[in-house]
């Protein structure tokens, strides 16, 4: 298979695998109506986590006291954001959910400009605002504007602690085995969250008949395909390109909860969701745009020179 054909096959890979995730929560929303949250989690990652152990065993058999520090790291912040996402879901609508999630794009930026101490540019921060502006015109109702939704207000906190596990995966991938990485987060976020349920829930240890459906939908497609996709797609994609393509789970989202759950959106809500993706764009593409832009403006300039 030729170089091009690889890029387009993992292109449409990630494009799946936004379809995948897009559809997750509506799945997920209707699971913890009938079951307690966080022991879905559990039950998901855990379940997720045995698979690939078997299909990767003789990998993991190598795994180093380090790759399981590094994964127990990524897997606590995993943790958070999928327990302020699934707690999230039980006061917002999977649409919404998956609309604010996705403002780990804009925040990465942030945070690495904090980490590295440099300036994160004019497009990051023109994302940002468009972004806040959408945030509100989702989550604020106009009869009292002091009140922000908590489900969307976790979604927030999710987006959040997603960003921060996109940054702990890129500071350990280079350094460790990505598969063992991936298993290791996967089974320490299925651990913490059964851990939650215990404490904090009330375990059921039942799983209704049609959970049992979206139980498996959120492992085999949601967890362990998907996954695999993003560790293999992206080595033949730019990460640009492929967190543009990520960001088509946020109306891929909404369009299953509206097919689905039957969630409806205002005309307000809407143009939320619509500068929220738009903040994305601009935040994935905006290196581009600004060296076209630096390009154009420099072709012009020596046409000017020539010309005189």
């Amino acid at each position: 298979m030729g170089k091009q054909s690889k890029f387009l096959l993992a292109d449409l890979a990630l494009i799946l695998a936004a379809v995948i995730w897009g559809l997750n929560f509506t799945f997920t929303k209707f699971s913890i109506s009938l079951m307690p949250p966080m022991e879905f989690t559990g039950l998901r990652y855990i379940i997720s986590a045995a698979i690939l152990g078997v299909f990767f065993f003789k990998i993991l058999k190598t795994t180093t006291r380090s790759e399981l520090r590094a994964g127990c790291v990524i897997g606590i912040f995993l943790f958070i954001g999928s327990l302020a996402q699934i707690v999230g879901l039980l006061y917002t609508t999977p649409g919404k959910s998956g609309f604010i999630s996705t403002f780990y794009i804009v925040i990465v930026p942030f945070l690495v400009s904090f980490l590295h101490k440099k300036f994160v540019g004019w497009m990051p921060i023109g994302g940002a605002i468009l972004a806040f502006i959408g945030l509100c015109l989702i989550s604020i109702s106009m009869d009292d504007i002091s009140m922000i939704n908590k489900g969307d207000l976790l979604s927030l906190v999710c987006a959040f602690f997603y960003a921060l596990q996109i940054l702990a995966v890129e500071h350990y991938a280079p350094r460790y085995n990505v598969y063992n990485l991936t298993i290791i987060q996967i089974a320490f976020t299925g651990i913490l969250s059964m851990g939650y349920s215990v404490v904090f829930e009330s375990m059921t240890f039942q799983v209704p008949g049609f959970v049992w459906g979206a139980l498996i939908y959120t492992i085999i497609l949601g967890t362990c395909i998907a996954y695999l996709i993003q560790n293999i797609a992206q080595k033949y994609t730019s990460s640009s390109k492929a967190a543009l393509l990520y960001g088509l789970e946020a109306p891929l989202a909404l369009l299953f909860s509206i097919l689905i759950w039957g969630e409806t959106i205002t005309a307000r809500g809407l143009l939320g969701c619509t500068l929220i993706f738009v903040a994305i764009i601009f935040v994935v593409m905006g290196p581009t745009i600004m060296s076209v832009i630096a390009n154009t403006h420099q072709k012009l300039l020596n046409t000017i020179s020539h010309s005189k």
